[in-house]
C-alpha cells in the first residue's frame, strides 16, 4: 500500500477514534461529524489507490463514491445519506438544537458502529 494512502487511512482512523470519544463525553452531532470526516478520508484512501493522484478537495461523499470503479456496497447507502445530511447542519446554524434533539446516543452509537463497518470493508477489501 502507498504511504499516501497509509496517511488517508491512519487520519480516517483517528477520526473514528475522535467519534468514539466523543460518543463517551455525550457529544452526539460532533461524534458523527467525525464519522463524516473518517468516512471522507477512507473514500479518498480509495480514490488515491485507484487512480494514482491526490482526491479532489471535497466534502461530498456522494461525489467521492461515484468517482471510485464500483461505488460502495448497498449496505452503507443510508450511511452516507445520514452523514452527508448531519455534516452540513453541524457546520452551519441554527440546527444545532434540532440535531441535539435527534441524535441521542443510540443514534449515535449506530452511525459510529456502521462507519466502523465501513473502515474495516475499505481496508479489507479493497487496498
Amino acid at each position: 500500500m502507498k504511504p499516501e494512502v497509509q496517511e488517508w487511512l491512519h487520519q480516517a482512523k483517528y477520526d473514528y477514534e475522535d467519534a468514539e470519544y466523543l460518543l463517551s463525553g455525550e457529544r452526539y452531532p460532533k461524534a458523527v461529524f467525525c464519522c463524516h470526516l473518517a468516512v471522507e478520508k477512507g473514500l479518498k484512501a480509495l480514490y488515491l489507490q485507484y487512480f494514482n493522484t491526490q482526491p479532489p478537495r471535497t466534502h461530498n461523499l456522494d461525489f467521492l463514491i461515484q468517482s471510485v470503479p464500483g461505488g460502495v456496497p448497498e449496505r452503507f447507502e443510508d450511511l452516507m445519506d445520514l452523514l452527508e445530511d448531519v455534516s452540513v447542519k453541524v457546520r452551519y446554524p441554527p440546527v444545532l438544537d434540532i440535531l441535539l434533539y435527534e441524535i441521542t446516543a443510540d443514534v449515535a452509537k449506530k452511525i459510529i458502529d456502521d462507519t466502523g463497518e465501513f473502515l474495516t470493508w475499505i481496508c479489507e477489501s479493497n487496498l
